[in-house]
């Protein structure tokens, strides 16, 4: 007897929630950190009622967005580098890949200014920076397992120091009118993960 094909409406429904989300973002910006749902509605092209069936609530469509932009932060941020080079190498381009994001990225400066004040993105940010910190915590292990940083490093706590001071100084330069230049923020923040993890302060080429 032939296999019955799978629904595709699970699919489907996955097509109608991304679409939803990106209305909502697009509608996040264009309300300057605030939207209404008949907007979001409008914008995806759909029923009024339909963003509620999704997300329950405006609070549901504003976790949304913010979830689908730590997804693709966290995606960035993890991408698999090239171990055969050395540590502060391969690093080095890991935070010019994360600071690039958030600079070229529209709702980084919404989500991370105006709303990351909010109890709501805050503890969603909250869980977000404990996969960060787990993730940094492995990466530091794996430079010490090579020889490129001292084994007399504690991981866990240089990984905290370094996730937290990247985060705050993410949400300092988005919240100044004038933003500094992606590239002297990618130097200072290399000078403050060198020092933690006992490296020369000199950007590697």
């Amino acid at each position: 007897m032939a296999a019955a094909r799978p629904s595709p409406r699970p699919r489907k429904s996955e097509a109608t929630r991304a679409r939803l989300v990106a209305a909502a973002g697009e509608a996040l910006l264009a309300g300057g950190g605030d939207f209404e749902m008949s907007e979001l509605a409008r914008r995806a092209g759909v029923s009024d009622g339909l963003p509620y069936h999704y997300f329950g609530s405006k609070a549901g469509a504003l976790s949304a967005v913010v979830d689908d932009f730590y997804d693709r932060y966290y995606a960035v941020v993890n991408r698999p580098l090239d171990g055969s080079r050395p540590w502060p190498e391969r690093e080095l381009e890991r935070l010019r890949s994360w600071l690039g994001f958030l600079y070229e990225e529209p709702l980084a400066p919404i989500v991370l200014g105006r709303m990351g004040r909010t109890v709501q993105v805050a503890g969603l940010e909250s869980a977000r920076r404990d996969q960060l910190i787990a993730l940094a915590r492995r990466n530091i292990e794996l430079g010490q397992a090579a020889g490129d940083i001292s084994g007399r490093i504690d991981a866990g706590v240089a990984a905290a120091a370094i996730i937290g001071a990247i985060g705050q100084a993410a949400v300092q330069a988005f919240q100044d009118a004038r933003p500094p230049e992606p590239s002297v923020l990618t130097t200072q923040l290399w000078g403050l993960i060198a020092g933690a993890l006992g490296l020369r302060t000199s950007q590697p080429d």
